[in-house]
């Protein structure tokens, strides 16, 4: 008889969905304690190893309304809805990419990204037309663009190999098999050169401990996850052994890129850094002037990147100007953590979090039925969008019991 626990980590995905009916039949679903609308999957990179994984444990947590958001991908949508549906589990379905505001740029502003003047993550949040064929197109020539530099990162991380041990590293084959569709990033390749140097290790004469020391220039210290985080800070990052230049062409416009998400039917939304505060962060009144005067309407926090303090700055400012605030956790990592950390869960910000998540459950649904969200095509919010979205999320959780 097959055993559901084992079978949510099959490579089967229709395994895996089954599994997760039977194990909603098996544990009953724990009190809900907070939202998580932010986490990444195996479809980019993530400590997950499919959403149906990530959509289990986010039950058993106790989360209420779940949420995926990959990078530069909705490819993983497909499995998180069955999985979320499997399991009762209300679902959110969003993207992230990277934008350049030129104008920030230019004046040598940080906004999210602390290391890169300009460059701005951006999440869409609520993808409601996942088959707009331009902008499939798009994420598609915006992959492209991260798959040649990552090429060429990983062929320069097999020279780093050759200098350094006199044996070959691994392979781009070894890259692109960690994500199902192909949808690769710096972390897949660091990964990648942690297993090389285990399998290495095992052959009679080598230690892990010598032959990372050797490739990094330090001892490794601490677990796999810190292992990978060590061989991206110490050979990829710029200036570094195996860093190769990116693309300028891989960071479109900031309105370029609202233009894409709008094109999925979602809501142009900016997550706050937190931590570090960059300058173009250190006023969230005069952040959000500027994000609205882009065309940006909604924010996103991941809570534990940020101080209680800096938490209720941001909500306060949110709420006067009528803007949803998602929360999540990310795990775009190797490391396991809380679905639910604290701040999620903390009675001063819990429903302003809550809310935020009603609206992009309504907003889903109202899109699904061809009726006005909390933005419209253009991005501008719609008149009363903000309640009415609220009040049909709302419905939604009430029907799922």
């Amino acid at each position: 008889m097959n055993d559901p626990h084992h079978d949510v980590l099959s490579d089967d995905p229709a395994l895996r969905i089954a599994a997760l009916a039977a194990l909603r039949k098996l544990h009953p679903r724990p009190p809900c304690r907070g939202t998580n609308t932010h986490v990444h999957t195996n479809y980019s990179f993530s400590v997950f190893r499919s959403p149906a994984e990530a959509a289990w444990l986010a039950y058993q947590a106790g989360v209420e309304v779940f949420g995926i958001n990959d990078h530069y991908t909705i490819d993983g949508h497909d499995e998180f809805r069955q999985a979320c549906d499997a399991l009762g589990l209300p679902a959110t379905f969003s993207i992230e990419a990277v934008a350049m505001d030129r104008a920030a740029a230019e004046a040598g502003t940080l906004l999210n990204d602390p290391g890169n003047p300009g460059r701005m993550y951006l999440c869409g949040k609520g993808v409601t037309r996942p088959e707009h064929p331009q902008a499939e197109e798009h994420l598609i020539q915006l992959r492209r663009f991260q798959e040649v530099r990552n090429q060429a990162m990983i062929a320069a991380c097999d020279r780093h190999f050759r200098a350094v041990l006199q044996v070959t590293g691994p392979q781009w084959a070894e890259v692109v098999s960690q994500t199902p569709r192909g949808n690769t990033t710096e972390r897949h390749i660091a990964r990648a050169c942690v297993n090389r140097i285990r399998q290495l290790a095992e052959e009679p004469g080598r230690s892990f401990a010598e032959l990372f020391t050797a490739l990094v220039g330090a001892a490794p210290a601490g677990d796999d996850a810190a292992l990978q985080n060590q061989w991206r800070g110490s050979l990829l990052k710029a200036g570094k052994a195996c860093y190769v230049d990116e693309d300028e062409r891989a960071y479109p416009d900031l309105e370029e890129l609202c233009g894409l998400f709008l094109q999925l039917g979602a809501i142009p939304t900016y997550p706050v850094l937190g931590n570090p505060i960059t300058d173009g962060e250190a006023s969230i009144s005069d952040l959000c002037d500027r994000l609205a005067e882009r065309g940006i309407y909604a924010l996103e926090l991941i809570p534990e990147r940020n101080s209680d303090d800096r938490v209720d700055a941001v909500i306060a400012e949110a709420r006067r100007r009528n803007w949803p605030v998602f929360d999540g956790t990310e795990h775009n990592t190797p490391a396991m953590s809380d679905l639910l950390p604290q701040w999620s869960c903390d009675d001063r910000f819990r429903p302003t979090f809550r809310e935020s998540a009603l609206i992009l459950l309504g907003h889903q649904e109202l899109r699904r039925r061809q009726e006005p969200g909390y933005v419209d095509d253009d991005g501008v919010p719609e008149p009363g969008g903000f309640q009415r979205c609220r009040s049909v999320g709302a419905a939604l959780l009430d029907q799922m019991g």
